[in-house]
């Protein structure tokens, strides 16, 4: 017993004499829980909606619509808007939903003809769209009762009235996509961001502690060719990972896909670049590999609660928000959905780009400015 309690304790007081590691283990639960627990208790971001007439006669249940769903449902009226100019507002972001009444006139309901609710939804995010569906349900009894109240029947006829027929469309997406084919961009970008990180710092924690580093670093290389040799020796595996994962989701898999599978990769590859580089930056403050095993929940987790793959953006606080852009994942989750789900172009997800890209630089920039120092 002598001899375990000795071996405790000099493990008890290497932690002690660890900074670095007793900071990571008390502060990031911290971190983590209040950023789960801020997410959790926000109130969701309200849904833009506008809800349209179909015609003169439903004009009445139209109103009705509007009405509860302000009363019931976490939405924002979006006025202004025309049946004929509500595609184009969905594409360009003013509204992510429609609701148009057809029929639903005195007329139609006394002569037995069910009204029709026609529901279209940007669809891209289906977080969004299931969180409006849900609530949309909600109102279908009232707006049936509101109806019988419209018009003067006897209780037998009063039950022959139908709740409007609910006709679902999706701008992006639809009954063909199921919840791992709008989750495979997200995920395709987690993974491969999540393992070229890892990699490259354990990776490159190992060349520092086997003296590799001092070497290199005592000849005629300058930083920025030691940062760029090393790149390009771990980009190889690195891309050769991302192929995995590729072929796993969009083969093995079968996901359903719009885009093509060069912009995919293209967006994969710079994605990369800036994992490894961010890999090689905090690998120089770490000393072992359970510091590097550390920074994963300060550096992961982060990313995965804000970028769009668990919860949608616009659906958090509007400071977080503003940290979600901040974070290279969400780019990249951004990018890959208008490819894979929306099937636009690679030319309209330039901003995203530019943003992978500009991550990708300051994170050479940072691996260079540090390299000498972390020997």
């Amino acid at each position: 017993m002598n001899r375990v309690m000795a071996l405790a304790l000099r493990i008890f007081r290497q932690f002690l004499r660890d900074r670095r590691t007793l900071v990571l283990i008390f502060a990031v639960p911290i971190v983590i829980m209040g950023l789960l627990t801020w997410i959790l208790q926000a109130k969701a971001a309200p849904f833009r909606l506008t809800v349209l007439a179909g015609d003169g006669d439903s004009a009445m249940v139209a109103g009705m619509v509007r009405s509860l769903l302000l009363a019931n449902a976490n939405v924002e009226m979006v006025d202004g808007l025309t049946v004929s100019g509500v595609t184009a507002a969905l594409k360009d972001g003013r509204i992510q939903g429609a609701v148009v009444m057809r029929g639903g006139g005195l007329a139609d309901l006394q002569a037995g003809k069910r009204a029709e609710l026609e529901v279209m939804v940007e669809g891209s995010d289906p977080m969004l769209s299931q969180d409006f569906l849900r609530e949309l349900q909600i109102i279908q009894r009232p707006l049936l009762d509101a109806i019988r109240g419209m018009i003067y029947l006897s209780d037998d006829e009063m039950q022959m009235v139908l709740p409007p027929e609910l006709k679902l469309q999706f701008l992006y997406g639809g009954e063909n996509f199921t919840a791992t084919d709008y989750l495979a961009p997200s995920l395709i970008a987690f993974m491969a961001f999540f393992f070229v990180f890892m990699l490259t710092a354990v990776s490159f924690l190992r060349e520092r502690a086997q003296g590799t580093m001092e070497r290199l670093l005592a000849s005629p290389l300058t930083p920025f060719e030691l940062i760029a040799g090393y790149l390009f020796g771990f980009i190889g595996f690195a891309l050769a990972q991302t192929l995995v994962i590729m072929f796993f989701m969009l083969v093995i898999l079968k996901i359903h896909y719009a885009g093509s599978l060069a912009s995919i990769f293209l967006v994969e590859l710079i994605l990369i670049v800036g994992a490894s580089n961010m890999g090689i930056f905090f690998s120089s403050f770490a000393k072992n590999e359970f510091q590097v095993a550390q920074f994963i929940p300060l550096v992961i987790v982060p990313q995965v609660f804000l970028s769009g793959l668990l919860w949608s953006i616009e659906t958090m606080p509007r400071t977080l928000q503003y940290l979600a852009y901040a974070l290279p994942l969400t780019y990249a989750n951004l990018a890959l959905r208008d490819l894979m789900i929306k099937g636009l172009p690679l030319a309209r997800t330039a901003p995203e780009l530019a943003a992978l890209i500009l991550f990708a630089a300051l994170m050479v920039a940072a691996s260079v400015l540090t390299i000498r120092k972390s020997v």
